[in-house]
């Protein structure tokens, strides 16, 4: 079994940074695309949110019928 050396500090850090990097332009880049879907995620939630309202009220009107 060969000796294995510990990975010098520096290397670990520079590691470390480009980790961090990459993690902060991943989220840049999910929020610039979130922020140009953001209006059609909202009408399809208001839509959707509209429609369960209608469902809800339509079996509470019919309910009180019979």
């Amino acid at each position: 079994m060969p000796d294995e050396t510990p990975t010098p500090t520096p290397t670990r850090f520079f590691r470390a940074c480009l980790l961090i990097l990459g993690g902060i332009v991943c989220l840049w880049l999910a929020l610039e695309l979130l922020a140009q879907f953001w209006g059609w995620i909202l009408l399809i939630v208001g839509i959707a949110l509209v429609w369960w309202c209608a469902v809800i009220v339509y079996r509470h009107w019919w309910g009180r019928r019979f």
